[in-house]
């Protein structure tokens, strides 16, 4: 993990480059995660994850496209600079309404891809975890969605005081299936917020 100040992939890349590193070096890293701080609030605007050439040219045509055009807000696209080509897909995004989408892993509280979501919009970050860690796709896939639903759970219902979190993420731990039970119960009694 390191940070550098960057806007979005192309200014990264332009850093890098001004800075000796050898462009293809961004492919050893799995995510570039872009932050923005208006007033008080930070949030994360964009992920972006660096592809090689033969990934880049893996994703079907329709995983390329943003759907709004603008290549922040998905769609995979290269980055130019000095006869070096930096390829690289936009993974998630926040939309203007403030919500954020990921294209290649369930939408929250759904079992099932995101629209599209097929081999060729397959997010190759967790591809490489799978890889790296002897397990299928599929279940570091599944293992992502599910802790993606945690997190939405606790944003949603306002958890976010240290010992409240560390003791539901303790309990997830210790019995997941209970703590998801329970923490599905409070909801439906109007537990949560």
């Amino acid at each position: 993990m390191g940070t550098t100040h960057a806007a979005d992939i192309e200014t990264l890349v332009n850093r890098v480059i001004e800075r000796g590193v050898p462009p293809y070096l961004l492919r050893e890293v799995d995510l570039v995660v872009f932050p923005r701080q208006v007033g008080g609030d930070r949030y994360v605007t964009q992920a972006v994850e660096p592809l090689s050439p033969d990934e880049y040219e893996s994703l079907d045509p329709a995983a390329r496209r943003s759907r709004t055009g603008d290549p922040r807000h998905g769609g995979a696209g290269v980055v130019e600079k000095g006869g070096t080509a930096v390829h690289y897909n936009t993974v998630a995004w926040r939309t203007a309404d403030g919500t954020f989408r990921m294209d290649g892993v369930p939408d929250a509280g759904s079992t099932e891809p995101t629209v599209d979501a097929g081999e060729g919009r397959r997010i190759h970050a967790l591809a490489r975890l799978a890889e790296r860690t002897d397990r299928d796709v599929e279940a570091v896939e599944a293992e992502f969605a599910a802790k993606r639903r945690y997190v939405e759970y606790l944003v949603r219902d306002g958890i976010d005081d240290f010992d409240e979190l560390f003791e539901f993420l303790a309990d997830l731990r210790a019995d997941e299936a209970a703590t998801v039970e329970r923490a599905a119960r409070i909801r439906r009694e109007g537990g949560g917020q």
